[in-house]
């Protein structure tokens, strides 16, 4: 008898969240890490509970509920695992496969969550409202395109009628299904996996009396000091775009377009500037740590304030608009 598919899928990867664990719970292959929500005291957690969601890279097809694509990102957490498991154990020479692979599973930790897919359905949506304020602005244009969907489903809707109901109050444009959000998944990977390949990778490591790195359920924060105010932070929106991805406890990277040394060691004060700056800051809602701390918790707690999500996107009397 076949398995069962899994409900709980996780958005970040279970081996990866082990790397996390409080010293003091290990116990042989188990242990707990500390979460961090807003407006929580922090908890104990196995890595297992933590960061998931029902069927989250499911979509429909017939009715059906398609699970290749939690198939597919398992395939690609098995081949980085033994890579993960060297680097936590600071072997950092990777051979030109093994780096490859370990792009590829940094670019999956960025385009697999829900940070992510929330990004990728409000580009959509602005994307449909924008075509919509382009109709509402070419009565001929919409005309054409109401007879040819007439022609092709022989449903019969008025331009003039339909013109009136865009523009007279809000119409909300979302974007809908989760087929789409997992198809910009993919299509990002491959790019994003061989531009983080070609960048210079530095190797940030604790000393012994470190509590260490901490992480989130948006791993992977890109920085860019010289970006445009007018466009966004991206893998290479310039020659000092950069990221950090904590690899573990112990270990974090840092890649950039501008060389840099393989080793960095840091004094614990470093250390936690890292963790405020790029770990805790760029969550979405939910900080991993390997340690109970209140300074950790009063930040996670200013998260909504500080990173407010973004509201819906309306087209208003014709005009598209972003809340």
């Amino acid at each position: 008898m076949p398995a069962a598919e899994p409900k709980e899928q996780h958005t970040v990867h279970r081996a990866y969240l082990a790397g996390f664990l409080d010293p003091d719970t290990v116990k042989g292959d188990t242990g707990y890490l500390w979460v961090y929500m807003p407006g929580k005291s922090p908890f104990r957690q196995k890595p297992e509970r933590v960061a998931k969601r029902n069927y989250y890279y499911c979509y429909e097809r017939n009715e059906q509920r398609q699970f290749d694509v939690e198939h597919g990102l398992s395939k690609m957490e098995d081949a980085a695992v033994p890579i993960l498991r060297r680097l936590k154990g600071l072997e950092l020479t990777l051979s030109t496969d093994e780096r490859m692979t370990f792009a590829g599973y940094v670019a999956l930790s960025h385009c697999r969550v829900p940070t992510a897919h929330r990004n990728f359905d409000r580009l959509r949506s602005l994307e449909s409202a924008k075509h919509l304020e382009y109709l509402v602005n070419n009565p001929k244009e919409l005309e054409y395109l109401l007879k040819r969907h007439e022609k092709d489903t022989g449903e019969v809707i008025d331009p003039e009628e339909m013109r009136k109901g865009l523009t007279a109050g809000n119409v909300v444009v979302t974007q809908e299904g989760r087929q789409w959000s997992l198809l910009m998944m993919f299509a990002l990977l491959l790019p994003l996996q061989e531009l983080i390949f070609r960048m210079h990778w530095s190797f940030v490591v604790i000393g012994p009396d470190d509590p260490g790195f901490v992480t989130s359920d948006n791993p992977v924060a890109l920085f860019d000091p010289k970006a445009s105010p007018m466009g966004g932070i991206g893998f290479a929106s310039s020659r000092q775009a950069h990221f950090t991805f904590p690899i573990s406890r112990e270990i974090c990277l840092i890649a950039g377009h501008e060389e840099r040394p393989q080793r960095v060691s840091v004094s614990p004060h470093e250390t936690r500037q890292l963790n405020t700056a790029a770990f805790i800051t760029r969550a979405d809602s939910q900080v991993y740590a390997p340690f109970r701390e209140e300074k950790i918790q009063s930040l996670v707690d200013r998260l909504p304030k500080i990173k407010p999500r973004k509201g819906r996107v309306l087209l208003r009397k014709g005009t598209v608009v972003e809340e």
